[in-house]
């Protein structure tokens, strides 16, 4: 089956909740960007997009499933952020992304023309 009928049918059967089980692995390139506030919002990795990064694997039991998630690194520069498992019983089972944290630092800075001004000698 190819990335593209693997895709398409991930896309018309996860968690319908029928019969037989299937078992779909997706890789794709969004990652999650954390903002000091805590907030989360999926972005995409800068060079890759989700048409031709993604990745879909279908499989007939959770176990097959699981090792093939436990065996996929998440690296921002082979454009893989996030990787999930779903099935078409329950839907989304399990899920793992990288998250890029914003932090924000405020640091003191002075500048003084005080002595330029003859204020201070």
């Amino acid at each position: 089956m190819t990335n593209q009928e693997a895709k398409a049918l991930a896309t018309k059967i996860v968690g319908d909740g029928k019969t037989p089980n299937m078992f779909f692995v997706t890789s794709s390139p969004y990652y999650n960007e954390v903002d000091e506030f805590g907030d989360r919002e999926s972005q995409l990795l800068d060079g890759f997009d989700n048409n031709s990064s993604s990745e879909t694997r279908v499989f007939d039991t959770y176990e097959e499933a699981e090792a093939y998630y436990n065996d996929v690194d998440l690296d921002i520069y082979d454009g893989v952020g996030s990787v999930m498992i779903e099935d078409r019983l329950t839907g989304t089972i399990t899920e793992k992304s990288l998250e890029k944290i914003i932090k924000v630092e405020y640091i003191l800075t002075e500048h003084s023309d005080a002595k330029l001004f003859g204020y201070k000698k």
